[in-house]
């Protein structure tokens, strides 16, 4: 629980949870766009995609340096389709402790539904020009008041 996360050792709170940074961010960053006061979010209107052919809609999450995020720094590219689900993504880390790679490039696809919410379970691209796959699987959801979990399909 990244509530408790001051009370743990250092290797948790320095390797194995900043580990989990995909996690989060790959199946919630729609979320975090909205979540994260610290962050600035930007419409900059439409732009090339970075793999392949097309143009779509870029939103650009940025983190302050110096705090804020899951790494300070981080920018997060989002490119919108017209449907309003995120198409690719070009991440950077932020400067400070190297986490795994310093960009990605990435498809979004597979998306499902949990109850009310679309996620996309698979992204393939590249991190530091190798390739790349983030895929998420047994995802559900419990809704506030309920007992029982929705299943992503």
């Amino acid at each position: 629980m990244r509530s408790q996360l001051s009370s743990q050792p250092d290797n948790v709170k320095n390797e194995i949870d900043p580990s989990f940074n995909n996690n989060q961010y790959w199946l919630w960053l729609p979320f975090h766009a909205c979540w994260d006061t610290s962050a600035r979010v930007e419409d900059t209107g439409m732009h090339k995609l970075p793999i392949g052919r097309g143009s779509a809609r870029r939103v650009v999450m940025t983190y302050p340096p110096e705090g804020g995020g899951y790494t300070p720094g981080d920018t997060w590219e989002m490119y919108v389709g017209p449907d309003n689900l995120i198409q690719q993504l070009l991440w950077h880390r932020g400067p400070g402790k190297p986490i795994i790679v310093k960009i990605v490039i990435a498809k979004w696809l597979d998306y499902k539904k949990a109850g009310p919410i679309v996620v996309s379970l698979d992204h393939r691209g590249t991190g530091d020009g190798k390739p790349l796959r983030i895929l998420f699987t047994d995802v559900a959801v419990k809704l506030a008041g309920s007992d029982t979990w929705v299943n992503a399909q």
